[in-house]
């Protein structure tokens, strides 16, 4: 009997996925404004200056898009920029960073992840928003985005 399970994967290094998080933090705020583009939201820098008014229009195009016929690159594509968008979100509304989870002892290992949230969020609660903006891409039966957020933001306090 053959095996056709895939074999796992290695988990990337603490290093690697803190080097990663440096380069789509540079980044930031060009890819929130592709992400305007594409969107059609104008002007292209209002998701970086303005997270919170435009999160409406954007989980309109996120929830509006078929996404079915995408390729694998446009999905991470769009994951990236959503989860870093949803980041920024975060931070306009609970203060906080975006760091990597670094105790393997704690939920979300070696993701990225806003904590340091100003109360009423407690000390030590942690948001992963790239898990969020894949839940929104790739859940079928699609989950709104907003669905999502806010249950998201319900469970941190």
């Amino acid at each position: 009997m053959t095996d056709l399970t895939e074999p796992a994967q290695p988990l990337p290094s603490l290093a690697a996925r803190r080097a990663w998080l440096d380069t789509l933090k540079a980044r930031q705020r060009d890819m929130l404004g592709e992400l305007a583009q594409v969107a059609g939201i104008v002007p292209h820098s209002a998701l970086w200056d303005d997270p919170q008014d435009q999160f409406a229009r954007l989980a309109a195009f996120v929830d509006g898009t078929d996404l079915r016929p995408a390729t694998d690159d446009a999905r991470t594509w769009l994951l990236n920029r959503l989860g870093l968008y949803l980041a920024h979100y975060v931070m306009a509304r609970h203060g906080g960073q975006l760091t990597v989870q670094d105790n393997p002892q704690q939920r979300f290992y070696l993701a990225f992840v806003v904590s340091g949230m100003d109360a009423p969020v407690p000390a030590g609660a942690r948001l992963d928003p790239f898990a969020l903006a894949y839940d929104a891409i790739h859940a079928l039966p699609r989950i709104p985005l907003g669905m999502l957020l806010a249950t998201a933001e319900h469970a941190l306090t």
